[in-house]
């Protein structure tokens, strides 16, 4: 696309609430502007044709819901609000919660590995996540945070919800020093606000609802702040301001599509041309043509290839050693 002149642009805010249940993180997300909600855990199903009441004042600008935890249908209805199948209609999308994606992310995981195990006889309880699935784990949540910053370009405010777990010592595994979202560790970076919600009793022990501010790019709020009965008020002017504003052309998603398109091509290359190298080599050897083997060595010192790991090696450098290897018996 190349660069643009820089100037201020209407924008989505992506927030992300986390915390333990019951903390009003659902209710929060109900106090945006015409919601639409995937709900994965039918927790929106207690406030749908109802008002919430929070400080005072009441809300629920619910529109749209579709229950469902399938990681195909959330790719899906991101890939509808990307096609402007509910533009005018919905200026919200809360997605509740990203816990129970990503648990259906690793249950799949852990089924494929069960599913090998079965193949090859072994002990299906013995089986843990790959580095491999955990791998694909990571490519199918950087696909779903690029659709969601696609969203906030277009104007619309996305939503996630997601359970608390231990924040646990790097050192000391047993020592618990906090707790953070239970999701992809690479998730939480992608939003412009983050709020950890949490309640507490007060002197009449009566229970008080709080979102901590963890991060906040519009400046609205500081870090460490601390929110009683927490709504989307408290930005609602930030981003009014620049409602009436235009939106910038782009698609993460589509940038990230190509570009992983091109790797995967470049791979298959990578892959074509290691097998035809190592064809040669068998041809090679066979013929017991230790010179010309011997400068073929001397080649993949040069260019630093672990034959092991030639798989690994970019296409650039592949192609050089196929060529001077070719060159040598032609």
């Amino acid at each position: 696309m190349g660069f643009r002149k820089a100037a201020t642009a209407k924008i989505g805010g992506k927030f992300l609430a986390f915390g333990n249940t019951g903390t009003g993180k659902s209710q929060f997300s109900l106090t945006f502007p015409k919601v639409a909600s995937i709900d994965s855990e039918t927790g929106i199903a207690h406030y749908e044709g109802k008002d919430i009441e929070i400080g005072g004042k009441k809300y629920n600008n619910l529109v749209l819901v579709d229950n469902t935890s399938d990681l195909d249908e959330l790719e899906s209805d991101l890939d509808d609000f990307l096609a402007g199948t509910y533009d005018n209609q919905v200026s919200s999308l809360s997605i509740d919660s990203e816990t129970k994606f990503y648990n259906t992310m690793q249950v799949g995981a852990t089924e494929v590995e069960e599913r090998r195990a079965r193949k090859k006889g072994d002990d299906v309880n013995d089986q843990v996540v790959s580095s491999r699935q955990w791998g694909r784990i990571k490519v199918i949540n950087m696909k779903l945070q690029q659709a969601k910053i696609d969203l906030s370009a277009k104007g619309i405010h996305v939503i996630s919800i997601a359970q608390a777990t231990d924040l646990r010592d790097k050192k000391d595994s047993t020592k618990i020093i906090g707790d953070k979202p239970d999701m992809h560790k690479s998730v939480p970076f992608d939003y412009d606000t983050v709020l950890r919600f949490f309640t507490k009793k007060n002197k009449d022990g009566e229970i008080e609802f709080f979102a901590e501010v963890i991060k906040d790019r519009t400046c609205v709020t500081k870090v460490g702040d601390i929110i009683q009965n927490c709504t989307f008020d408290v930005w609602k002017d930030y981003y009014d301001k620049i409602n009436k504003l235009s939106t910038n052309e782009t698609s993460y998603s589509k940038d990230l599509k190509t570009s992983t398109e091109n790797m995967v091509d470049k791979a298959d290359k990578v892959d074509d041309l290691v097998s035809e190298w190592k064809t040669l080599m068998k041809e090679l050897s066979a013929k017991k043509d230790m010179e010309t083997i011997s400068k073929i060595n001397t080649k993949l010192k040069e260019l630093k290839i672990n034959v092991k790991n030639m798989n690994l090696c970019d296409l650039k450098t592949i192609n050089e050693l196929v060529s001077y290897s070719k060159s040598l018996i032609e």
